[in-house]
């Protein structure tokens, strides 16, 4: 890594640091697949048990670089029309971790005879850590590693809404609801979660019997960074093989000056493959477009849906 990717990876880490943010929320390419991590409304969105798996490694041949792994599993309880699953999931950007697990509840308002108003939380645990014993002062001195390291744990909640049908879903999420109640401060660790929105807007188009076409977007921001957006579509054939195209941009919507310089811009490729109705695959590439390029990113996603006789007797879930 040479001293120019160095100093940016430490400017970023210091922005994480300096902004207390104690967990940042994860960044994925893949959101339709992995839409549980995002918003807790999904919980029981299958109706079956579905358990899923993601892992993502952004800014690919930079020590340091930002990782994120996660594994959920949910399902219905159709006499409640009550969703319930957990995640785990684990988040590492340079000398600063984060691991936490939750625990979901979602409950589906039935609307109409294909659509349904989704009503989610989940409540967890955040384990923070500055990892100061991996910083090696020989890459760059580094002025702004002057807390002494450390770890915290501390509850996380969020909030989720989902209105979907057959074809079409609008989500509102917000993560670190409980961000302006909590604010940890001493002298080796400060930490002051923020609360962070996502929106979500998406649809299936039959453009054959056999082609489904699925546009989509997410938009998502907090308090401390720019507001990040994706467009995808992704195309389907036969409902087992899917193949896309997406654009990702960060702007200043709210005019944070602070962070003009994080120009958040590339373009993504998407492939999704199911075997038969159980195992699902997916795999996305981000090439980034922007000022600034710090490497490609790959993202990799599992599930594993285990049917039963009543969902056969339902429209498959897309989304």
């Amino acid at each position: 890594m040479n001293r120019l990717k160095a100093i940016i990876v430490i400017l970023l880490i210091f922005m994480a640091v300096q902004g207390a943010v104690g967990q940042q929320i994860p960044q994925f390419s893949q959101y339709l697949f992995n839409p549980i991590y995002i918003n807790p409304a999904y919980t029981g969105y299958k109706n079956d048990l579905f358990v899923q798996s993601f892992y993502r490694r952004q800014w690919g041949g930079i020590d340091g670089g930002p990782q994120t792994y996660g594994i959920a599993a949910d399902g219905m309880l159709p006499s409640q029309k009550l969703g319930i699953g957990m995640i785990a999931m684990s988040d590492k950007i340079g000398l600063q971790s984060t691991q936490s697990l939750y625990a979901n509840v979602a409950y589906h308002l039935q609307l109409g005879r294909d659509s349904y108003l989704s009503f989610g939380t989940g409540l967890g645990i955040v384990n923070y850590r500055m990892n100061i014993e991996d910083y090696d002062p020989t890459v760059i001195d580094d002025p702004t590693l002057s807390a002494g390291g450390g770890g915290i744990f501390y509850p996380d909640l969020r909030l989720g809404l989902l209105l979907y049908s057959d074809y079409i879903f609008v989500g509102l999420s917000v993560d670190q609801v409980l961000g302006d109640l909590l604010d940890f401060e001493d002298e080796d660790l400060v930490v002051n979660p923020q609360r962070s929105y996502a929106f979500s807007l998406g649809g299936m188009i039959d453009l054959t019997d056999q082609i489904l076409l699925k546009p989509s977007v997410l938009l998502m921001d907090d308090s401390r960074a720019m507001t990040r957006v994706d467009f995808n579509l992704l195309l389907m054939y036969d409902e087992a093989i899917g193949v896309g195209i997406g654009y990702r941009r960060s702007f200043n919507l709210f005019d944070r000056s602070e962070y003009v310089f994080n120009n958040n811009v590339g373009l993504l490729l998407l492939t999704e493959i199911r075997l038969g109705e159980s195992f699902r695959l997916g795999y996305s590439f981000d090439y980034p477009m922007g000022d600034l390029r710090l490497g490609n990113s790959h993202e990799l996603s599992l599930g594993f849906l285990v049917p039963s006789r009543r969902s056969r007797l339902r429209s498959p879930r897309y989304f």
